[in-house]
Order: C-alpha cells, then sequence, then structure tokens
C-alpha cells in the first residue's frame, strides 16, 4: 500500500510524512476517563477535584488529567492555554505495526523493569514513573504517573493501565 501511495504522490517527502503521521492517523482522538473512573484508579485526597480532563491528538493521542485543592489560578491557566497546577496522569496511544515495535520504547528506558501480565509486552522506568505495555492489536499505551502523593506509582500506573486495557 505505501509504495502504491508513494507512487501516486511522486514526491518522497510526502511519504515520508504519510509514515511518520500514519500512528496518530490510525488512531483517532480519545475520550477523557471519566471522573467517578479516575475517582477509583488515582489518590485523590477529601479536599482534591479533577481540574483538567482533556484528550487531544499531538503526535500521539494523549490525555492529561490534572487533580488537587483548587487554586485561584486554575481556570486562568487553562484559558491561557496551560495547565492548572496538581497531580498529573498522562496517557499516550501509538498504533505499532509489530511486536517488535516495543524494542524502541525499551530502548529509551535506562531501566526497564519488564511487567508480567499485562498486554503482550509490558515494561515499568521508575525514572520516569511511567508504564509502557503493548496490547494484542500492537497498540502501545503509555501511563505516566506525576503525582507527589503516590507512595507507589507503580501499583497507580498498573491499575490505570489494567483499566484501559480492559476499556480498549
Amino acid at each position: 500500500m505505501l509504495s502504491h501511495f508513494l507512487k501516486l504522490a511522486g514526491k518522497p517527502c510526502l511519504g515520508v510524512l504519510f509514515v511518520l503521521a500514519w500512528p496518530a492517523w490510525a488512531q483517532g482522538e480519545r475520550e477523557p476517563i471519566p471522573e467517578a473512573d479516575l475517582r477509583t484508579l488515582l489518590p485523590f485526597s477529601q479536599n482534591d477535584t479533577l481540574k483538567y480532563a482533556h484528550c487531544e491528538v499531538k503526535s500521539y493521542p494523549t490525555c492529561t488529567y490534572v487533580w488537587g485543592v483548587p487554586a485561584s489560578d486554575d481556570d486562568a491557566r487553562v484559558k491561557l492555554g496551560a495547565k492548572p497546577e496538581g497531580d498529573r496522569l498522562t496517557t499516550i496511544f501509538a498504533q505499532a505495526h509489530g511486536l517488535n515495535d516495543f524494542d524502541r520504547v525499551l530502548a529509551t528506558y535506562s531501566d526497564a523493569d519488564p511487567v508480567e501480565g499485562l498486554g503482550i509486552k509490558a515494561a515499568w522506568s521508575a525514572k520516569r514513573d511511567q508504564l509502557s505495555f503493548m496490547m494484542a492489536d500492537y497498540l502501545i499505551i503509555h501511563v505516566n504517573i506525576d503525582a507527589r502523593g503516590v507512595a507507589d506509582p507503580k501499583a497507580v500506573a498498573l491499575q490505570t493501565a489494567m483499566f484501559l486495557s480492559s476499556a480498549n
């Protein structure tokens, strides 16, 4: 299919753009995880609220969630295109083409720790507080936790990953 596209396009740079954009194109925008589910997955304290929940397609479909105690400048930050201050969960979805594509993920981790029982391949990075796993359809999902109050970010990432894998 790609060679046919290159012949039609007639320009090698368009073919390169097509190949690079394929994962983002193959995976459309995601819907945010509902707040009720987030409250079961993430360590919300009694005074915390979900301040921000937004999914968009950047290089890959990405969802960002920010929670914490409400601050007076939260709305102003969002209106200016920034995110409010607080604890953060980020999920990124990248459609791979085969099992070997997960090796590229592992190559970016200096501390990749294999995780059993999640997808067909999975790894945890304590330095990044990030879990990456590949589903049977070669969808790679990254779950990144940036939360000061989380004693065990790996456990929170695993719980979130299990939720995401059951929703896909």
